[in-house]
Protein backbone atom coordinates (compact mmCIF):
# COMPACT_ATOMS: atom_id res chain seq x y z
CA UNK A 1 0.00 0.00 0.00
CA UNK A 2 1.14 3.31 -0.65
CA UNK A 3 2.63 5.65 1.89
CA UNK A 4 0.24 8.64 2.38
CA UNK A 5 1.99 11.71 3.39
CA UNK A 6 -0.39 12.01 6.36
CA UNK A 7 0.01 10.55 9.91
CA UNK A 8 -2.35 7.52 9.22
CA UNK A 9 -4.56 6.29 11.81
CA UNK A 10 -7.21 3.23 12.26
CA UNK A 11 -9.55 3.53 14.57
CA UNK A 12 -10.95 -0.11 15.42
CA UNK A 13 -13.80 -1.67 16.86
CA UNK A 14 -17.51 -3.17 16.62
CA UNK A 15 -19.82 -1.35 13.77
CA UNK A 16 -23.46 -2.38 15.25
CA UNK A 17 -22.65 -2.34 19.42
CA UNK A 18 -23.99 0.38 20.84
CA UNK A 19 -21.74 2.59 23.74
CA UNK A 20 -22.79 2.90 26.81
CA UNK A 21 -24.34 -0.67 26.14
CA UNK A 22 -25.41 -0.76 30.11
CA UNK A 23 -27.61 2.64 29.30
CA UNK A 24 -29.54 0.57 26.16
CA UNK A 25 -29.47 3.99 24.72
CA UNK A 26 -25.89 5.09 23.62
CA UNK A 27 -24.97 5.18 20.23
CA UNK A 28 -23.98 2.86 17.65
CA UNK A 29 -19.78 2.59 17.60
CA UNK A 30 -20.07 2.97 13.79
CA UNK A 31 -21.60 6.52 14.33
CA UNK A 32 -19.04 7.44 17.39
CA UNK A 33 -15.96 6.09 14.60
CA UNK A 34 -17.69 8.43 12.07
CA UNK A 35 -17.99 11.50 14.30
CA UNK A 36 -14.12 10.90 15.75
CA UNK A 37 -12.85 10.61 12.07
CA UNK A 38 -14.33 13.68 11.32
CA UNK A 39 -13.28 15.51 14.07
CA UNK A 40 -9.77 14.17 13.91
CA UNK A 41 -9.21 14.83 10.09
CA UNK A 42 -10.38 18.24 10.57
CA UNK A 43 -7.57 19.48 12.97
CA UNK A 44 -4.85 21.43 11.66
CA UNK A 45 -1.00 21.94 12.72
CA UNK A 46 -0.10 25.69 11.62
CA UNK A 47 -3.09 25.28 8.99
CA UNK A 48 -2.50 21.76 7.83
CA UNK A 49 -4.57 19.09 8.06
CA UNK A 50 -1.37 16.43 9.43
CA UNK A 51 -4.18 12.85 10.04
CA UNK A 52 -6.08 10.76 7.85
CA UNK A 53 -7.83 8.50 9.26
CA UNK A 54 -9.63 4.75 8.36
CA UNK A 55 -12.59 3.33 9.49
CA UNK A 56 -14.17 0.10 8.36
CA UNK A 57 -16.88 2.27 7.07
CA UNK A 58 -14.49 3.40 4.23
CA UNK A 59 -14.33 -0.08 2.76
CA UNK A 60 -16.12 -0.86 -0.28
CA UNK A 61 -15.98 -4.21 0.01
CA UNK A 62 -19.25 -5.64 1.73
CA UNK A 63 -19.22 -8.81 3.51
CA UNK A 64 -16.55 -10.74 1.16
CA UNK A 65 -13.03 -11.94 2.39
CA UNK A 66 -11.52 -9.09 0.09
CA UNK A 67 -13.22 -6.58 2.82
CA UNK A 68 -11.19 -9.04 5.61
CA UNK A 69 -8.10 -8.97 4.29
CA UNK A 70 -8.92 -5.03 3.27
CA UNK A 71 -9.17 -4.42 7.44
CA UNK A 72 -5.51 -6.53 7.92
CA UNK A 73 -3.90 -4.42 5.28
CA UNK A 74 -5.06 -1.23 6.81
CA UNK A 75 -3.90 -2.45 10.49
CA UNK A 76 -0.69 -3.41 9.27
CA UNK A 77 0.04 -0.40 6.92
CA UNK A 78 -1.14 2.45 9.48
CA UNK A 79 1.18 4.38 11.56
CA UNK A 80 -1.22 4.37 14.72
CA UNK A 81 -3.81 2.03 15.71
CA UNK A 82 -6.56 3.52 18.18
CA UNK A 83 -9.14 0.32 19.37
CA UNK A 84 -12.42 0.62 21.34
CA UNK A 85 -12.33 -2.48 23.07
CA UNK A 86 -15.84 -3.79 23.98
CA UNK A 87 -15.19 -7.31 24.59
CA UNK A 88 -16.49 -8.38 21.28
CA UNK A 89 -14.60 -9.87 18.55
CA UNK A 90 -16.49 -8.78 15.63
CA UNK A 91 -17.16 -10.66 12.41
CA UNK A 92 -16.21 -14.16 11.65
CA UNK A 93 -16.03 -14.37 8.28
CA UNK A 94 -18.25 -15.52 5.34
CA UNK A 95 -18.62 -18.82 7.10
CA UNK A 96 -19.58 -17.34 10.45
CA UNK A 97 -17.90 -20.40 12.42
CA UNK A 98 -14.20 -18.95 12.58
CA UNK A 99 -12.91 -18.55 15.92
CA UNK A 100 -10.58 -15.14 15.43
CA UNK A 101 -13.18 -12.21 14.66
CA UNK A 102 -11.80 -9.63 12.71
CA UNK A 103 -11.34 -6.90 15.80
CA UNK A 104 -9.09 -9.22 17.02
CA UNK A 105 -7.48 -10.03 14.03
CA UNK A 106 -6.81 -6.45 13.21
CA UNK A 107 -5.63 -5.33 16.73
CA UNK A 108 -3.33 -8.83 16.94
CA UNK A 109 -1.72 -7.67 13.13
CA UNK A 110 -1.27 -4.32 14.18
CA UNK A 111 0.70 -5.40 17.29
CA UNK A 112 2.55 -8.11 15.58
CA UNK A 113 3.76 -5.06 13.10
CA UNK A 114 4.48 -2.59 15.62
CA UNK A 115 3.56 -3.04 19.67
CA UNK A 116 4.25 0.71 19.67
CA UNK A 117 1.49 2.01 17.65
CA UNK A 118 -1.12 0.10 19.53
CA UNK A 119 -3.83 2.20 21.78
CA UNK A 120 -6.68 0.57 23.81
CA UNK A 121 -9.74 2.66 25.01
CA UNK A 122 -11.12 -0.27 27.58
CA UNK A 123 -14.85 0.42 27.04
CA UNK A 124 -16.03 -3.23 28.28
CA UNK A 125 -19.06 -3.55 30.64
CA UNK A 126 -18.72 -7.53 31.00
CA UNK A 127 -21.61 -7.27 33.59
CA UNK A 128 -23.85 -5.22 31.13
CA UNK A 129 -26.98 -7.26 29.58
CA UNK A 130 -25.99 -8.97 26.13
CA UNK A 131 -22.41 -7.98 26.98
CA UNK A 132 -20.50 -10.45 24.11
CA UNK A 133 -20.02 -13.97 25.28
CA UNK A 134 -19.54 -16.02 22.14
CA UNK A 135 -16.34 -18.44 21.94
CA UNK A 136 -14.78 -15.67 20.00
CA UNK A 137 -15.36 -13.46 22.04
CA UNK A 138 -13.86 -15.21 25.04
CA UNK A 139 -10.87 -15.58 23.27
CA UNK A 140 -10.86 -12.06 22.15
CA UNK A 141 -10.89 -11.21 26.30
CA UNK A 142 -8.34 -13.70 26.78
CA UNK A 143 -5.83 -12.26 24.39
CA UNK A 144 -6.39 -8.75 25.69
CA UNK A 145 -6.14 -9.68 29.15
CA UNK A 146 -2.65 -11.28 28.02
CA UNK A 147 -1.83 -8.31 26.44
CA UNK A 148 -2.02 -6.54 29.44
CA UNK A 149 -2.39 -3.39 28.47
CA UNK A 150 -4.78 -0.49 28.38
CA UNK A 151 -4.21 2.88 27.55
CA UNK A 152 -7.32 4.04 28.68
CA UNK A 153 -9.77 2.55 31.42
CA UNK A 154 -13.30 2.64 32.85
CA UNK A 155 -14.57 4.65 30.10
CA UNK A 156 -18.35 5.26 31.16
CA UNK A 157 -19.48 8.26 28.84
CA UNK A 158 -19.30 9.04 25.37
CA UNK A 159 -18.28 12.19 26.03
CA UNK A 160 -15.25 10.79 28.04
CA UNK A 161 -14.57 8.40 25.33
CA UNK A 162 -14.13 11.44 22.81
CA UNK A 163 -11.62 13.32 25.23
CA UNK A 164 -9.81 10.19 25.57
CA UNK A 165 -9.03 9.47 21.89
CA UNK A 166 -8.12 12.85 21.37
CA UNK A 167 -5.60 12.46 23.94
CA UNK A 168 -4.31 9.53 22.37
CA UNK A 169 -4.01 10.92 19.16
CA UNK A 170 -1.71 13.72 20.66
CA UNK A 171 -0.04 11.33 22.64
CA UNK A 172 0.97 8.98 19.74
CA UNK A 173 1.66 12.24 17.09
CA UNK A 174 4.55 13.04 19.92
CA UNK A 175 5.75 9.60 19.94
CA UNK A 176 6.49 9.08 16.68
CA UNK A 177 8.12 12.19 16.64
CA UNK A 178 10.61 11.12 19.54
CA UNK A 179 11.26 7.65 17.63
CA UNK A 180 11.54 9.26 14.07
CA UNK A 181 14.38 11.86 15.11
CA UNK A 182 15.82 8.71 17.23
CA UNK A 183 16.09 6.73 14.25
CA UNK A 184 17.50 9.62 12.09
CA UNK A 185 20.24 10.35 14.90
CA UNK A 186 21.20 6.29 14.42
CA UNK A 187 22.18 7.46 10.84
CA UNK A 188 23.48 5.14 7.95
CA UNK A 189 25.89 2.37 7.73
CA UNK A 190 28.35 4.59 5.19
CA UNK A 191 28.77 7.70 7.36
CA UNK A 192 28.92 8.89 10.73
CA UNK A 193 29.69 6.54 13.98
CA UNK A 194 28.97 3.31 11.27
CA UNK A 195 31.80 4.18 8.89
CA UNK A 196 34.08 4.33 12.13
CA UNK A 197 33.35 1.34 13.41
CA UNK A 198 33.84 -0.14 10.21
CA UNK A 199 37.22 1.20 9.65
CA UNK A 200 38.68 -0.70 12.54
CA UNK A 201 40.32 -3.61 13.15
CA UNK A 202 38.57 -6.82 14.14
CA UNK A 203 39.65 -6.43 17.50
CA UNK A 204 39.17 -3.02 17.94
CA UNK A 205 35.90 -3.07 16.51
CA UNK A 206 34.89 -6.06 18.67
CA UNK A 207 35.88 -4.44 21.63
CA UNK A 208 33.59 -1.51 20.87
CA UNK A 209 30.99 -3.74 20.04
CA UNK A 210 30.88 -5.30 23.37
CA UNK A 211 31.30 -2.36 25.67
CA UNK A 212 28.63 -0.67 24.47
CA UNK A 213 26.16 -3.67 24.36
CA UNK A 214 27.59 -3.97 28.54
CA UNK A 215 26.35 -0.33 28.21
CA UNK A 216 23.21 -1.02 26.97
CA UNK A 217 22.66 -4.00 29.45
CA UNK A 218 23.77 -1.92 32.96
CA UNK A 219 21.53 -0.17 35.09
CA UNK A 220 21.92 2.33 37.60
CA UNK A 221 25.24 1.72 39.39
CA UNK A 222 25.73 -1.95 37.71
CA UNK A 223 28.95 -2.48 36.10
CA UNK A 224 30.65 -4.95 34.40
CA UNK A 225 33.45 -7.04 35.54
CA UNK A 226 37.03 -5.00 34.99
CA UNK A 227 39.01 -6.64 31.87
CA UNK A 228 35.70 -8.71 31.45
CA UNK A 229 32.52 -9.27 29.42
CA UNK A 230 29.95 -10.07 32.83
CA UNK A 231 27.25 -8.22 33.96
CA UNK A 232 24.39 -8.54 36.30
CA UNK A 233 21.19 -7.37 35.44
CA UNK A 234 17.53 -8.29 37.01
CA UNK A 235 15.45 -9.89 34.80
CA UNK A 236 11.60 -9.90 36.43
CA UNK A 237 13.58 -8.93 39.84
CA UNK A 238 16.09 -11.37 39.67
CA UNK A 239 19.83 -10.77 39.12
CA UNK A 240 20.85 -13.17 36.44
CA UNK A 241 24.81 -13.20 35.25
CA UNK A 242 24.94 -12.02 31.20
CA UNK A 243 28.11 -13.05 29.59
CA UNK A 244 28.72 -10.42 26.42
CA UNK A 245 30.69 -11.11 23.32
CA UNK A 246 30.83 -10.07 20.08
CA UNK A 247 31.42 -11.05 16.42
CA UNK A 248 32.83 -7.52 14.73
CA UNK A 249 31.66 -9.14 10.68
CA UNK A 250 29.43 -11.26 9.47
CA UNK A 251 28.45 -14.36 10.74
CA UNK A 252 29.20 -16.10 7.38
CA UNK A 253 33.24 -14.97 7.67
CA UNK A 254 34.46 -17.81 9.40
CA UNK A 255 37.43 -15.55 11.08
CA UNK A 256 35.01 -13.35 12.74
CA UNK A 257 32.74 -16.49 14.07
CA UNK A 258 35.32 -17.82 14.98
CA UNK A 259 35.85 -15.34 17.83
CA UNK A 260 33.12 -16.43 19.73
CA UNK A 261 33.16 -19.88 18.52
CA UNK A 262 30.55 -21.87 21.44
CA UNK A 263 30.38 -19.71 24.34
CA UNK A 264 28.49 -21.62 26.41
CA UNK A 265 30.92 -24.67 26.29
CA UNK A 266 33.19 -22.25 29.03
CA UNK A 267 30.12 -22.02 31.55
CA UNK A 268 31.95 -24.27 33.95
CA UNK A 269 34.43 -21.37 34.59
CA UNK A 270 31.64 -19.10 36.05
CA UNK A 271 30.77 -21.42 39.12
CA UNK A 272 31.83 -19.00 41.42
CA UNK A 273 30.46 -15.79 39.54
CA UNK A 274 26.89 -17.32 39.80
CA UNK A 275 26.77 -17.66 43.43
CA UNK A 276 26.78 -14.38 43.79
CA UNK A 277 23.03 -14.08 41.20
CA UNK A 278 19.78 -16.05 41.07
CA UNK A 279 20.94 -17.11 37.58
CA UNK A 280 22.76 -17.62 34.03
CA UNK A 281 24.36 -17.37 32.50
CA UNK A 282 22.62 -15.91 29.48
CA UNK A 283 25.18 -15.82 26.56
CA UNK A 284 23.96 -11.82 24.78
CA UNK A 285 26.71 -11.92 21.44
CA UNK A 286 26.52 -8.57 19.71
CA UNK A 287 26.42 -9.02 15.34
CA UNK A 288 28.10 -6.50 13.27
CA UNK A 289 25.42 -7.29 10.67
CA UNK A 290 22.27 -9.83 10.16
CA UNK A 291 21.99 -12.75 11.64
CA UNK A 292 19.56 -16.25 10.70
CA UNK A 293 18.13 -19.13 12.57
CA UNK A 294 20.22 -21.30 11.18
CA UNK A 295 23.74 -19.74 12.22
CA UNK A 296 22.15 -19.41 15.48
CA UNK A 297 21.51 -22.85 15.89
CA UNK A 298 24.50 -23.92 14.32
CA UNK A 299 26.04 -21.76 17.35
CA UNK A 300 24.39 -23.76 19.61
CA UNK A 301 25.29 -26.33 18.46
CA UNK A 302 22.06 -28.64 18.48
CA UNK A 303 18.93 -28.29 16.98
CA UNK A 304 16.65 -29.53 19.53
CA UNK A 305 16.03 -25.68 20.39
CA UNK A 306 13.47 -23.02 21.24
CA UNK A 307 14.36 -19.92 18.43
CA UNK A 308 12.40 -16.86 18.58
CA UNK A 309 13.14 -14.39 15.63
CA UNK A 310 12.96 -10.39 16.91
CA UNK A 311 13.28 -7.16 15.69
CA UNK A 312 16.35 -7.18 18.07
CA UNK A 313 17.96 -10.46 16.11
CA UNK A 314 17.71 -14.04 17.84
CA UNK A 315 16.85 -15.20 20.73
CA UNK A 316 17.55 -19.39 21.19
CA UNK A 317 16.16 -21.85 24.56
CA UNK A 318 17.98 -25.01 24.97
CA UNK A 319 15.22 -26.81 26.76
CA UNK A 320 17.55 -29.12 27.93
CA UNK A 321 20.54 -27.78 28.96
CA UNK A 322 18.78 -24.42 30.02
CA UNK A 323 21.26 -22.67 27.73
CA UNK A 324 19.87 -19.28 26.16
CA UNK A 325 21.47 -17.25 23.24
CA UNK A 326 20.58 -13.57 22.47
CA UNK A 327 22.14 -12.25 19.20
CA UNK A 328 21.80 -9.30 18.49
CA UNK A 329 22.03 -7.91 14.84
CA UNK A 330 22.94 -5.02 13.05
CA UNK A 331 24.84 -3.56 15.67
CA UNK A 332 26.61 -0.97 13.65
CA UNK A 333 27.52 1.59 16.18
CA UNK A 334 27.31 2.30 19.56
CA UNK A 335 23.42 3.47 19.25
CA UNK A 336 22.17 0.89 17.20
CA UNK A 337 23.77 -1.71 19.43
CA UNK A 338 21.95 -0.31 22.07
CA UNK A 339 18.95 -0.06 20.86
CA UNK A 340 18.77 -3.57 19.87
CA UNK A 341 19.41 -4.63 23.27
CA UNK A 342 16.45 -1.89 24.11
CA UNK A 343 14.25 -3.65 22.12
CA UNK A 344 15.20 -6.87 23.17
CA UNK A 345 14.71 -6.19 27.25
CA UNK A 346 10.87 -4.51 25.76
CA UNK A 347 10.49 -7.77 24.22
CA UNK A 348 11.07 -9.79 27.11
CA UNK A 349 8.12 -7.93 29.07
CA UNK A 350 5.76 -7.48 26.00
CA UNK A 351 5.75 -11.17 25.26
CA UNK A 352 6.19 -12.35 29.01
CA UNK A 353 9.19 -13.85 28.22
CA UNK A 354 10.82 -12.31 31.20
CA UNK A 355 9.74 -14.84 33.88
CA UNK A 356 10.93 -17.99 31.31
CA UNK A 357 14.36 -16.41 30.93
CA UNK A 358 14.57 -16.29 34.45
CA UNK A 359 13.00 -19.64 34.96
CA UNK A 360 16.29 -21.49 32.10
CA UNK A 361 18.58 -19.20 33.93
CA UNK A 362 18.29 -20.67 37.50
CA UNK A 363 18.49 -23.97 35.72
CA UNK A 364 21.16 -23.52 33.68
CA UNK A 365 22.76 -22.36 36.84
CA UNK A 366 22.13 -25.65 38.47
CA UNK A 367 23.54 -27.28 35.55
CA UNK A 368 27.16 -25.20 35.88
CA UNK A 369 27.18 -26.28 39.32
CA UNK A 370 26.89 -29.99 38.52
CA UNK A 371 29.43 -29.50 36.13
CA UNK A 372 31.89 -27.30 37.96
CA UNK A 373 31.89 -30.31 40.78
Amino acid sequence: MARSSKIKIMISSRCNDRFPLSTNGGRRLSEIRKQLKSEIEASQLFGQNIFEVWINEDATEDGSRSSWEHCVEHATDCDVFIALYNGNAGWLGTGGDGKIGICHAEIMKAHGTASGKVFVANIYEPEARGAPNRPSDKLFQAYINRLGRFDVRDIKTEALLMEKIRQMVAQSTVMLVHRGVRDAGRGSNYIGPALDWSRESYEVRSLKMRDAALDGLRQGNTVAKPNRNLIARSIAGSPILFVVNSIPDSMSIAAARELVGQPHLSDHLLADELLKVDGGPVHLVACHKSVTESQAIRMLGFPNATVVSGPFGIYVVDPIQSIQLVLICQCRDGATTRHGIQQFIEWLVESEQNTELVKYAKKRKAVVAALAN
